[in-house]
């Protein structure tokens, strides 16, 4: 029999779960790089000039095969193919939560495993309910799109990776008769620029995290290699679409979940939906984004926010985890990070940055009593604890985006990043003034100095004195003898 899901305006909940069990959460307080063309890195210059929160989604030209973007409202239908797609009976992954057996499906290596290295982790009463909730309401032939992200954004998220398999291409209105057949991902590397593809490299190798510890050799450079071309294909498919460091940890999420021939098409889709402003050719709209963060906190927490503000500390200590949805922090916490993106594809693009802001916020004890200056405000609040509240602090987040929508809140947003541009050329000004001052007095130094002779004219000056003695001496002693 089939099953649907509220969509509740105050929290996210679990079907058959006690209101006490499935409404916990916290509330916020009342009072409260250098860039080439295809390569750039988070420290890059900020410019002017963005166009905030373009929210769209996409369907697949079935001419071209490329995905081309257009709005779906909640009110879609999630099967727009009227196939409803199968999960797997509870029975065949109840004790393999932390299994990820997708991440070596990779058809043309053989002799690798299924990647099942992940701890064992039993499944919770909570999840084995959620499993049932979500079997029970994708059945539905009628389940709009907004109930089947809210599967993913309710509380325990999508649970197993076998499930997200199957619906994280749904939510991003993906099929099997969408899928592109791979060729050539041994080279595909030679479509990229060799500057980009030896970026990738780097990153690549900096992506251990993401394995379990029990990997082997051969898995862990399987890994690597499947992770380069992915990016590398996503690249070339998308020439518009330029590399950004931390991007490699979004693209690892996804392939160990997928294995690599999903990953391809699931990937392309986020890049183009959630993650297209992180990959222009500059991160202004970035940049700019970033202050949703202090504009929220003037709302929630004033006095978080004007603490910040007298340290002349900018949000930028959150854009890591804004463009890699925290899969730089959190990537051997898998069981965390995969509910996290379940959360994320079933969201807005913004809303990462609504969950940065209710994580400072639950954080302002500790931020108060952190030495008051810049430099170790920002390296506290760059650091995240492993035991954050998350599930409580999702439901925050997903409140704050219903009370403080991005729309009326941009011209605040612009305001702030106007301020941070005239502190920037404060800084500037101030800095330029100093260097001049030091160029000054090193002028008045070498004026003041007394000159030295040099070490040969000195020498000639000795040698002069010497022979004039010498002479005036041989001629006393010539005149003394001729006298007598």
């Amino acid at each position: 029999m089939s099953r649907r899901m509220e969509i509740e305006e105050d929290e996210m909940s679990l079907d058959n779960l006690s209101d006490r069990e499935a409404s916990t959460k916290m509330s916020v307080p009342t009072t409260t790089e250098e860039h080439n063309l295809k390569v750039r890195r988070r420290n890059v210059v900020i410019e002017s000039g963005v166009n905030l929160d373009q929210t769209v989604d996409k369907i697949v030209d079935s001419e071209s095969g490329v995905l081309a973007l257009v709005r779906m409202s909640d009110s879609t239908r999630a099967w727009y193919n009227s196939v409803i797609p199968r999960i797997p009976d509870i029975a065949d992954f109840s004790l393999s939560v932390g299994k990820q057996n997708g991440m070596f499906s990779c058809k043309d290596d053989s002799s690798l495993s299924d990647g099942d290295f992940g701890d064992i982790v039993p499944l919770t009463d909570r999840e084995r309910i959620k499993i049932k909730v979500i079997r029970g309401s994708i059945v539905n032939p009628d389940l709009t799109l907004g109930e089947l992200r809210l599967l993913g954004c309710s509380s325990e998220g999508l649970v197993n990776d076998d499930i997200r398999r199957v619906l994280w291409p749904k939510l991003l209105r993906l099929s099997e008769e969408n899928s592109l057949p791979v060729n050539g991902l041994k080279t595909i590397q030679d479509c990229v620029p060799n500057d980009v593809y030896q970026q990738i490299l780097k990153d690549v190798a900096r992506s251990g995290s993401h394995i379990s510890q029990n990997a082997t050799e051969p898995e862990i450079e399987s890994f690597h290699e499947q992770l380069a071309q992915l990016i590398c294909w996503v690249l070339h498919r998308h020439s518009t679409l330029n590399y950004y460091q931390g991007y490699n940890d979004i693209a690892a999420t996804v392939l160990i979940v997928m294995g690599l021939e999903k990953a391809l098409n699931v990937l392309e889709a986020i890049s183009l939906e959630f993650l297209e402003r992180f990959m222009e050719r500059t991160m202004e709209k970035v940049n700019q984004e970033l202050f949703f963060i202090f504009a929220l906190l003037e709302r929630v927490h004033p006095s978080l926010l004007e603490h910040l503000e007298n340290v002349e500390l900018f949000p930028h200590f959150a854009l890591a985890e804004y463009t890699t949805w925290y899969a730089h922090k959190y990537a051997e916490n898998r069981r965390l990070l995969h509910r996290l993106f379940d959360y994320f594809l079933g969201s807005p693009p913004l809303m990462p940055l609504y969950l940065s802001t209710v994580i400072v916020a639950h954080r302002a004890t500790e931020i108060f009593n952190t030495t008051p200056d810049m430099g170790h405000t920002h390296q506290v609040l760059c650091k995240l604890p492993d035991d954050l509240p998350f599930e409580a602090l999702l439901v925050e987040a997903k409140t704050l985006y219903r009370k403080y929508p991005p729309e009326s809140i941009t011209n605040d947003v612009r305001e702030y990043d106007r301020k941070r541009k005239c502190k920037e050329q404060e800084w500037k000004t101030r800095a330029e003034a100093s260097r001049q001052e030091r160029e000054k007095q090193r002028q008045l130094r070498i004026v003041k100095s007394t000159p030295r002779i040099p070490y040969r004219i000195r020498n000639y000056k000795t040698i002069t004195v010497v022979t004039i003695l010498a002479l005036g001496l041989y001629a006393y002693l010539k005149t003394s003898s001729g006298l007598n």
